[in-house]
């Protein structure tokens, strides 16, 4: 249906496609797939900082939040 409303339309994306696949380094999806090195992964020391990190992190948003609804709320 698109073909005759606009021939050269399939062919555009398929070139718009294929240049973002190229900018992304996207490899087709009928490559064969090798398992390649892994990544340096977190050390167990490391994961618990970063848990450590978002826990106190929430835990003070929460606590900011609380402290500025009960001074608007004595204003």
């Amino acid at each position: 249906m698109l073909d005759t409303h606009a021939p050269n339309l399939t062919e555009s994306i398929r070139v718009l496609v294929h240049d973002s696949d190229k900018k992304h380094h996207r490899i087709p999806a009928s490559a064969t797939i090798t398992k390649g090195p892994r990544k340096h992964q977190l050390h167990p020391r490391q994961v618990r900082e970063k848990h450590t990190f978002r826990a106190m992190f929430a835990f003070g948003l929460l606590l900011s939040a609380l402290e500025l609804f009960i001074v608007l709320h004595y204003l």
